[in-house]
C-alpha cells in the first residue's frame, strides 16, 4: 500500500501519555537487517540509509542503541555460538548467546581486573549525525544498553543466581558498575535535540513469571530507572521498558519507577485485555502482536485480522501502539512486516469504531497460564512434601536425613528416590510455574537433588530390580532467557 510518509512523533507521545492521537502509532524498537532491506529493495548501509527504512515504513522514530547492550559479544569468549540457521530471505545466520555456567566475572578479582568501558568508549558521533539527518517529524528512540541483563550475563546464569543467595556483595557491586555506565551514557546522550524517547530491552522474565524475586529488582534495578524517569521527565521526553515474559508481578513497581511504556506483552504470557483493564491509564501497552505465531507462521491476511482485533480492543481512548510481540526478526516474512504496518494504518484512525468479528483470520488469544498435568505417580507412603520443603535447603543435610529414615524403614534407593525425591521436584516445579519461587530456589533444588543422590548413589547402584521404563532426555541451545521463553 503506497503512502506518503507523515511522521510525527507528537503521535507517538500522545500515545504514550495514555491519549487519542490522530492515528494509532506503530510502536517496534528493533528490525533485522534482512527485513529492512527487503521492504526497501537495496542494501543499508550507511546511517541514513536506516533512516531512510524506518521513514518510508511509517515509523514516526527511529531507534538506534548505545550502551553496554549486548555483553555476550564480550572479547574475553563469554558467547556460545550455535549452528547457523535458516532466516525468511534465503539465507544463513548465527546465534550467539550468553553461557549459562560461568561467564567472565564470577568473583572479586575478575570484577577488579576486568576492563570495564567508559561512555568515552562508546561511539556518540551517531547522535551528532541524527541530529542534522531527521526528516521534519521524527525523533530518535535511544535504545540504551541494558542494566539487569549485562550482570547475568558477564557472570553467567548459573553463578549470577547462586550469587543472589550466596554473594549479594558482588551482585550488587555489579549492579552499580554496569548502572552507573548506563547512567552516564544516558546523560550525554538525552542532551540531542534529536531524542525523543528512551527504551530499555532488559527482560527480567520468562513466560510464567519473574526470572528472580522482585525484591533483588527492587534493590538492585528499579533504582537506576527511577533515576533516569526523572531526568526524561524533566526534559519532556518518553520513557518505555521492555521485557517478555510475565511481568505481572512486577507493574505496580514498573509504573512507580516512572515509565510511560510497556513493551510488548508478551501474548502467551500475558492477557493485554487484562493489563490494559488494570494498568491502561498509567502505562501505554505497545506491542501483542505474536511473533512466535502469527507474524512467522501465519498468513498477511491472519496479521491484518490481528491488528484490527488489538486495534478495536485496546486502542480506544489511547494508550496504544501497534508492535510486535518481541521485534522484527529475520524470520518474520516480508509481507507480513508490511501487513501489520498497513493495517495499522488502515483501521488506526481516531476515533476507533470496529466491529467485532467484521475481519477473518487466525487471531491468537491468551489462553491462561499452562497448568501443571495431572500426576500419573501411585500414591507413595513417603512425604513429597517434606522433601520439596527441604530440597529449597541451601544444603543438602536435611534432604539426606529424611532420604536415610525413609531406607531404616526398610524401604529401597530406588523407591526412595522414586516415590519421594522425583515427586518433590515435580512440587518444586509446580511452585515456580505458579510464581511462588524462582530461578535461585530452583537452581538450589536442582543441587539438592544431585547432591543427594551422589550421596546414596552406592545404594542405588547396588538395588536390584527390573526395569521400570525409559528416561528421555531432551536438550536445547540456547541462553537461559530464550529458553524460558520460548
Amino acid at each position: 500500500m503506497a503512502r506518503e510518509p507523515k511522521p510525527d512523533f507528537e503521535r507517538y507521545m500522545t500515545a504514550l501519555r495514555c491519549q487519542e492521537p490522530d492515528r494509532v502509532p506503530l510502536g517496534d524498537w528493533h528490525v533485522d537487517q534482512r527485513p529492512k532491506e527487503a521492504f526497501m529493495g537495496r542494501k543499508l548501509v550507511t546511517l541514513k540509509d536506516h533512516v531512510e527504512f524506518w521513514y518510508q515504513a511509517g515509523f514516526d522514530y527511529v531507534a538506534t542503541s548505545s550502551g553496554i547492550l549486548e555483553p555476550v559479544r564480550a572479547p574475553e569468549g563469554l558467547a556460545v555460538k550455535g549452528e547457523g540457521v535458516h532466516t525468511e530471505y534465503g539465507d544463513k545466520v548465527s546465534r550467539e548467546w550468553a553461557h549459562e555456567h560461568e561467564g567472565v566475572i564470577t568473583n572479586w578479582e575478575q570484577f577488579e581486573r576486568y576492563p570495564w568501558p567508559s561512555v568515552e568508549d562508546f561511539d556518540l558521533s551517531k547522535w551528532d549525525a541524527l541530529d542534522q539527518i531527521l526528516p521534519s517529524g521524527m525523533k530518535a528512540i535511544l535504545l540504551l544498553g541494558k542494566i539487569y541483563t549485562p550482570v547475568w550475563m558477564y557472570m553467567g546464569a548459573e553463578v549470577f543466581f547462586q550469587a543472589l543467595e550466596s554473594n549479594e556483595e558482588l551482585v550488587a557491586a555489579m549492579f552499580q558498575k554496569i548502572g552507573q555506565i548506563q547512567y552516564e551514557t544516558f546523560l550525554r546522550v538525552v542532551e540531542h535535540p534529536c531524542v525523543g524517547a528512551v527504551l530499555h530491552p532488559d527482560d527480567i522474565a520468562h513466560n510464567t513469571g519473574l526470572l528472580v524475586h522482585p525484591r533483588h529488582l527492587r534493590k538492585y534495578l528499579f533504582p537506576w530507572y527511577k533515576k533516569m524517569s526523572e531526568v526524561c521527565r524533566d526534559k519532556g521526553i518518553g520513557h518505555i521498558f521492555h521485557s517478555d515474559g510475565d511481568c505481572t508481578e512486577a507493574m505496580e513497581d514498573l509504573i512507580e519507577c516512572g515509565f510511560d511504556g510497556f513493551h510488548p506483552v508478551q501474548p502467551n504470557a500475558m492477557d493485554i485485555v487484562e493489563v490494559k483493564r488494570r494498568w491502561g491509564k498509567k502505562l501505554c501497552l505497545l506491542g501483542n502482536i505474536n511473533l512466535d505465531s502469527t507474524l512467522t507462521l501465519g498468513t498477511p491476511e491472519d496479521v491484518r485480522a490481528e491488528v484490527y482485533e488489538r486495534i478495536r480492543t485496546i486502542a480506544p481512548g489511547g494508550g496504544y501502539m501497534v508492535s510486535s510481540s518481541n521485534s522484527i526478526t529475520d524470520y518474520v516474512p516480508l509481507a507480513n512486516m508490511k501487513a501489520m504496518i498497513d493495517a495499522t494504518f488502515e483501521f488506526g484512525k481516531y476515533p476507533i469504531e470496529l466491529e467485532e468479528g467484521k475481519i477473518k483470520g487466525k487471531i491468537w488469544t491468551f489462553r491462561g497460564k499452562p497448568t501443571a498435568a495431572p500426576s500419573q505417580e501411585k500414591p507413595s507412603e513417603l512425604d513429597a512434601e517434606a522433601y520439596a520443603a527441604a530440597l529449597l535447603r541451601v544444603k543438602p543435610d536435611l534432604v539426606i536425613e529424611l532420604f536415610q529414615k525413609d531406607l531404616e524403614r526398610g524401604m529401597s534407593a530406588p523407591d526412595v528416590l522414586s516415590g519421594g525425591l522425583i515427586p518433590a521436584m515435580g512440587l518444586v516445579g509446580q511452585k515456580f510455574q505458579s510464581g511462588q519461587i524462582y530461578i535461585p530456589e530452583m537452581m538450589i533444588a536442582a543441587r539438592t537433588m544431585a547432591a543427594t543422590i551422589a550421596h546414596f548413589k552406592e545404594k542405588l547402584v547396588a538395588s536390584e530390580g527390573k526395569a521400570r521404563g525409559k528416561v528421555v532426555i531432551g536438550t536445547v541451545k540456547g541462553d537461559l532467557h530464550d529458553i524460558g521463553k520460548n
